[in-house]
């Protein structure tokens, strides 16, 4: 089977990845679709000492990443609860935890922030996140340690 056609079955796992880290289905499919576009432009590079599918999901994680930052810059990213089939509920309190995670956030400086939706939202290693946002190691940790302690303040028990 070509490339083409193996990444083409990739899309529907791929756009599934996608969806979990962006929680908007545009911005999923946009980043989908760089990631194969990409893919498809450097096939050269691929050197097959990991599966196809390894490979274009590291392609897709810094999509993802890039477009994270990219809202970072432009507009607060909102952390929305997907929770189908739950009850109404458990979807309201959800919602309102988010939404108090969220107002959290946007007390708290840009890249703490960022640190932490890079990390916790998106699910980069810390290591990444360092160099993604060029800090150090120890840094990103203590940040997300600080950002986590920052929000257990600011996030009400109750919700």
């Amino acid at each position: 089977m070509g490339h083409e056609r193996e990444l083409a079955l990739l899309r529907r796992q791929l756009l599934r990845y996608a969806m979990l880290r962006l929680r908007n289905r545009h911005h999923a499919e946009d980043a989908v679709q760089d990631a194969l576009l990409a893919a498809l432009e450097g096939i050269g590079s691929f050197s097959g000492r990991s599966s196809l599918r390894t490979w274009v999901g590291g392609i897709l994680k810094h999509k993802i990443a890039d477009r994270l930052r990219a809202s970072a810059r432009e507009e607060p990213i909102g952390i929305e609860p997907d929770l189908p089939g739950s009850d109404p509920e458990e979807r309201y309190a959800r919602q309102r935890f988010c939404e108090a995670v969220e107002a959290g956030l946007d007390r708290l400086p840009g890249r703490a922030a960022r640190v932490f939706m890079l990390r916790e939202v998106l699910g980069l290693a810390p290591a990444e996140v360092s160099r993604e946002l060029a800090i150090s190691l120890p840094n990103c940790w203590v940040t997300l340690h600080r950002v986590k302690a920052r929000l257990r303040e600011l996030v009400p028990d109750e919700i």
